[in-house]
């Protein structure tokens, strides 16, 4: 059996970290992450390919800016710098940011310096001595069944199927919020899950204010609506990976580690910079997470 090339792009992991990173760092207001941005040239229309966009809104409008990631094995010259300058002028873009694994040439930085673009390096590192051996694990809930079952107050009538259930504002209730319902409802031993495995449940919703229209247009209220689940619980663990992320006026620590499991995808990352040390979770689908240092007792991260 011939064995299938993968279809990832070169320099894709590296370009995803950058992304992630620069997710994590833009956690306030009005500020967006957008990776592999489409953006049209000024001149021929045609769309133009940014590896990672910031994207800032004010009263003014958005302000963007692009990161170029090189992940070659050779340091970042001046026809590269020169070609992403054009780049962003062409693409509306007000400031360039080159994040390379490699470093630059001194006239790359000096040209860069000149068209008001920054340079950055995000190199592996071999230890920290703020942090040691560590790993992450994550704990992640993907629920593979829900259903209900309505019971309406006390009457005479029987409810017609097929029937439709309605909010107090009167919208088809499609069960959205339930998810959280169940996981808010969870048992402590439930969310502390060292092994894999399925939970199957049941919980009764009080339903203040729903309605149920039947087949033959009769309008029942709802008393409440009893949830039957079926919950896999899975639980991975991952070593994390050091790396120096690095400018003229900026100088970072970055402990990360990724987890990829059924229903999404988590990284986690403590960064150390002059004001201290603060750690960040991008997350789909992930629960809660702990982080094992050394021999030490596992410790959750809130």
């Amino acid at each position: 059996m011939k064995e299938i090339a993968s279809l990832e792009r070169p320099g894709q992991r590296f370009h995803n970290l950058v992304a992630i990173l620069e997710r994590m760092f833009a956690h306030q207001d009005g500020v967006s992450v957008a990776s592999s941005l489409r953006l049209p040239d000024k001149d021929t229309g045609r769309l133009r390919e940014h590896d990672v966009v910031i994207i800032r809104r004010n009263h003014h409008g958005p302000n963007l800016t692009a990161i170029e990631c090189r992940d070659q094995g050779r340091k970042v010259g001046v026809p590269q710098i020169e070609a992403f300058a054009k780049k962003c002028e062409k693409t509306g873009i007000h400031h360039g940011i080159v994040v390379a694994a490699n470093g630059f040439t001194s006239t790359a930085r000096t040209k860069a310096k000149a068209l008001n673009l920054t340079c950055m390096e995000l190199a592996e590192a071999e230890s920290f001595e703020w942090i040691r051996t560590v790993t992450i694990v994550g704990l992640f809930h993907n629920f593979t069944a829900i259903e209900g079952r309505v019971r309406v107050m006390e009457s005479e009538q029987k409810v017609a199927n097929p029937s439709t259930v309605y909010t107090p504002d009167g919208t088809p209730y499609t069960g959205e919020g339930i998810q959280s319902l169940i996981m808010d409802k969870l048992p402590p031993e439930a969310r502390n899950r060292n092994i894999r495995q399925t939970l199957n449940g049941q919980i009764v919703a009080p339903m203040e204010g729903f309605y149920v229209i039947d087949a033959l247009g009769q309008r029942f209220q709802v008393k409440d609506i009893t949830f039957t689940y079926a919950l896999e619980i899975e639980v991975t663990e991952r070593p994390i990976t050091l790396h120096c992320y690095a400018g003229e006026s900026t100088a970072l620590e970055i402990a990360s580690g990724q987890i990829s499991f059924a229903c999404g995808q988590s990284t986690l990352a403590f960064v150390k910079s002059k004001d201290g040390v603060m750690g960040y979770v991008v997350s789909t689908g992930g629960l809660n997470y702990r982080v094992k240092i050394g021999d030490l007792p596992e410790r959750c991260l809130d």
